[in-house]
């Protein structure tokens, strides 16, 4: 997927587990995602994103970020 991060930069992502919102609590949609190449780790990284080089890390993405469905 590619999704439009905080940082600036759309990063893509590959989606690993859902997480719905609470009924009786505040939240919001969302899923827990890797990122696939380390490239876009580098590009969050020069944007201030304090992630290690060579890494892949888990994020949080939410549905409203999600741009689009990539093959």
């Amino acid at each position: 997927m590619l999704v439009e991060s905080f940082a600036g930069p759309k990063v893509r992502v590959r989606l690993k587990q859902r997480h719905l919102k609470p009924k009786d609590f505040w939240g919001a949609d969302g899923w827990d995602a890797q990122i696939i190449y380390r490239k876009d780790v580098d590009i969050l990284r020069q944007n201030g994103v304090p992630y290690k080089k060579g890494t892949k890390p888990i994020v949080f993405v939410f549905d409203w970020q999600i741009i689009k469905k990539k093959r």
